[in-house]
């Protein structure tokens, strides 16, 4: 029994050898206690572990202090937490005597009391048969270190026994906690940083079920795989669990637990993988997985996936020749051994456009026992293979040969040829994209004149229906000619399609028009000019100018598109200055320079924003002369008001903007005459006519 059971830890070292622990592996390079939890329904678990194998040794040799801080109650935080050591007696290693027993019924804590004691002690236990006797030699203190916290992953009782675990049944479910271990290591010795966790009895949870198994069986075995990387912050390692009843008892398929010891930091493992021997072909088996966690808890079943292996098809088709008839039929003839007839269903032969594919079944339900047929739904060029479809397993298929059909007849000539060209010259072709399954491409030609020759544009096939082409703008010829042709994989080529007009763009403008004459009469400027005498002239286009005007823009009057040759302003003001220019304008939208501008100015009438009334209020008694006048003008700018004393000419006095109406005059001689006069300005600088009053004062 022990012989078996040693056989089964040396396998199992060998499997660890490079297996870091999840506590383990949380920290490298400095000597600290990592900490782990588990909320059961009525109790806390923890687990610790060193992250050095020197730290590991010398909390082995003092052990450990845990002390649990009560931070809330009730989900209220407390205002300061309460503090209680859990353990009376430091945690380290049970002596090991205490480990005989343990070790006869569980496997990991033998691996942890060989860790620990292995190489220095030897406990009997049933005659000559210790533990010493049942337990593999270990080296190496590192490997020590790393076996002792894999096992303790499998077996929380084992972890227990080693003082690296602790089951806090005192925990109440109001409650939460802060769980914190320390080494009682002495400093001088290392430094190794204390560890803790955050939890309660309320963040119970069951342990999930793993999911997305699948299987792949084969001949007299089966590979499993199972998503890993969801679930592996709870599981370290799994079993994988076996039926060949129909699901009524269930084994493991090995004696020891999967685990992950191949993934990487930087490159993390997305699933297991597991390969099981099966005894024979015929026995249907049902497969599931369960997960161990990091307290040795088994977790849920999976679904259950059902299969059984199947035969593989090692005899492999092959085609041995291809002819084609003057009817466009083909004859397919292949090899196939005689020996694996009884081992498949029949043959399909396949078809595809490309070596590559995608191959599609056109002959299905081909007997056993056939070796050529017949097929006339020809490509112009076609690979095909042919497959012998197993009863069981994977089928074989043969490699693919190529067949090309006679064909002499020319594609369609292309259709839809539009085209633009730019202001550079740059002509756009497009065109309607043939479709045959042979097409190969295309051949663009161009011509100068409609009856001239077509010449080929480009020298090999064109695979595309969009062509860019130049022509010189400046030329003679005002047009160029387009046509294309198509051609398929046996360069047969189709005729010409529909010759394609283009026109080249405009760059030349027109020549100007001339003004003829002007004259100003009954408020109208009148216009009239000789048109541009180019025959692509589409429009004439009229621009005025005012001199008032502060933004200084030309704007459009009119555009005329007729022969007009006359026009009539009538939107002028009197005193106004106004610019007028012409300009051509041809299909292209080319415009020609602009005439000489011609300058009018209109006369203006000084009554048109004359003074009604003018009047002089006298008072004594504050010795003053108030003016105020009466208009009803638009487009004032100023008034100008002028006064006189004594029967002196009048003079200019003041300028008062044209929203004031009333101006007093406080600057008086007793006795004394005077006269005041008063002009409105216009916008346009016009000046009205003088209104007088005279008073005494």
């Amino acid at each position: 029994m022990y012989t078996m059971r040693r056989l089964s830890f040396i396998l199992l070292i060998l499997i660890c050898f490079t297996a870091v622990s999840r506590l383990h592996a949380q920290h490298k390079d400095s000597a600290g206690i990592a900490v782990t939890a588990r909320a059961r329904q009525h109790s806390i678990l923890l687990r610790w572990g060193m992250t050095t194998s020197r730290a590991w040794k010398l909390g082995n040799q003092y052990g450990f202090q845990l002390t649990r801080y009560t931070v809330t109650r009730d989900g209220k935080l407390l205002s300061s937490p309460e503090a209680k050591v859990l353990n009376t007696q430091p945690l380290r290693p049970k002596p090991l005597n205490d480990w005989e027993k343990i070790v006869q019924q569980n496997q990991y804590a033998a691996i942890i009391a060989q860790a620990l004691y292995g190489k220095d002690f030897e406990v009997g236990g049933g005659g000559n048969n210790g533990i010493a006797s049942i337990m593999a030699q270990s080296a190496e203190q590192e490997q020590r270190f790393s076996l002792s916290l894999y096992a303790a992953d499998n077996s929380f009782e084992a972890a227990v026994m080693a003082g690296w675990g602790w089951e806090d049944k005192e925990a109440r479910p109001n409650e939460k906690y802060l769980y914190r271990v320390i080494s009682l290591a002495p400093k001088e010795r290392v430094a190794i940083d204390s560890g803790g966790v955050f939890i309660g009895i309320q963040d119970y949870a069951p342990l999930p079920v793993p999911g997305d198994v699948g299987a792949v069986f084969g001949d007299k075995q089966v590979a499993l795989s199972w998503d890993y990387s969801v679930l592996k912050h709870y599981y370290t390692s799994w079993i994988v669990e076996r039926s060949k009843d129909g699901g009524k008892t269930f084994e493991p398929a090995r004696s020891l637990p999967v685990t992950n010891i191949n993934e990487k930091e930087n490159r993390p493992s997305s699933r297991m993988y597991f390969i099981d021997s099966l005894e024979d072909n015929n026995t249907v088996y049902q497969f599931r997985v369960r997960g161990i966690s990091a307290f040795g808890e088994k977790g849920p079943p999976s679904a259950v996936t059902t299969g059984k292996g199947r035969h593989v098809l090692i005899y492999v088709p092959n085609i041995r020749s291809n002819q084609i008839s003057a009817q466009g039929k083909m004859t397919l003839t292949w090899d196939f051994e005689t020996a694996g007839n009884p081992l498949i269903k029949g043959f399909a032969l396949n078809q595809a456009e490309r070596e590559g594919g995608p191959y599609k079944t056109v002959l299905a339900n081909i007997t056993p026992d056939q070796r050529s047929l017949q097929y006339d739904q020809l490509f112009p060029s076609n690979y095909f293979t042919i497959t012998a479809i197993a009863k069981e397993g994977e089928s074989t298929t043969s490699f693919p040969v190529l067949v090309q059909p006679v064909d002499s007849t020319p594609p369609a000539p292309p259709v839809g040829l539009a085209g633009t060209v730019d202001s550079n010259g740059v002509v756009t072709l497009t065109w309607k994209a043939n479709v045959e399954k042979d097409m190969l491409g295309y051949k663009v030609f161009r011509a100068g004149r409609l009856h001239e020759e077509l010449s080929p544009l480009v020298d090999s096939i064109y695979m595309k229906t969009v062509y860019k082409d130049t022509v010189p703008i400046k030329f003679l010829n005002s047009k160029v000619y387009y046509a294309v042709a198509a051609l398929d994989k046996r360069y047969n080529q189709s005729a010409y399609s529909a010759v394609l007009e283009l026109k080249k763009p405009d760059v030349i403008p027109p020549t100007s028009p001339v003004f003829a004459a002007y004259k100003v009469v009954d408020g109208q400027v009148q216009l009239s000019w000789v048109n541009s005498g180019d025959e692509d002239v589409a429009a004439h286009l009229l621009y005025r100018k005012a001199r008032a005007d502060s933004s200084h823009k030309w704007v459009l009057l009119q555009t005329f598109r007729d022969g007009t040759h006359y026009y009539a302003d009538q939107l002028i003001e009197e005193g106004q200055t106004y610019t007028y220019i012409l300009m051509a304008k041809d299909s292209s939208g080319l415009e020609s320079p602009p005439t000489q501008p011609i300058t009018v100015t209109i006369p203006a009438n000084p009554n048109a924003i004359s003074i009604k009334t003018l009047n002089a209020y006298v008072n004594r008694e504050q010795r003053y002369i108030e003016l105020s006048w009466k208009d009803s003008n638009t487009g004032i700018n100023e008034y100008q008001l002028y006064k006189g004393a004594g029967g002196q000419p009048l003079s200019l006095w003041k300028v008062v903007p044209a929203n004031v109406k009333t101006v007093v005059d406080e600057s008086l001689k007793i006795n004394t005459a005077y006269e005041y006069g008063v002009r409105a300005v216009n916008k346009n600088g016009l000046s009205g006519p003088l209104k007088k009053v005279k008073t005494d004062y």
